[in-house]
């Protein structure tokens, strides 16, 4: 049984300053409480890798899975048995833009991780779209 969570936000900001927040991978952690660190092997493109540390989790390897400059970007962290997909969608509105952000996991083994996973997420996801939201 598969499990998502999404919030979005409005902002007063340009659709390009949030894309630089997005794809200065080191910053991450300026504005998502759950990281504490993140990096990116190679440019910010669809099938570059990078890692990243979680807050009470191990390291953790992601693939950018989908990237849409000024847009979207999405990226995938494998798990035995599941996937972890975060999206990121910046909307463009007469006054700044419109954020959100989704985490959906899935596969056969996603209940097993699901437990750990909602409770990293639940909080941080919304607190990290009301600081980028916010600061850009």
């Amino acid at each position: 049984m598969g499990w998502t969570c999404e919030y979005g936000a409005d902002s007063a900001a340009s659709k390009e300053a949030v894309w630089r927040r997005y794809s200065d991978v080191t910053q991450w952690a300026e504005w998502s409480p759950a990281i504490e660190w993140a990096r990116l092997d190679g440019a910010f493109e669809v099938g570059a890798k990078g890692k990243s540390k979680a807050r009470g989790a191990p390291v953790g390897r992601f693939r950018l899975a989908r990237v849409e400059p000024n847009a979207v970007f999405a990226s995938t962290t494998w798990l035995p048995g599941a996937r972890l997909l975060f999206e990121h969608f910046i909307e463009p509105r007469d006054a700044g833009v419109h954020i959100t952000h989704r985490a959906t996991l899935s596969g056969p083994l996603s209940a097993l991780y699901k437990p750990r996973i909602r409770s990293l997420t639940e909080h941080s996801l919304p607190e990290g779209v009301d600081r980028l939201a916010a600061t850009t």
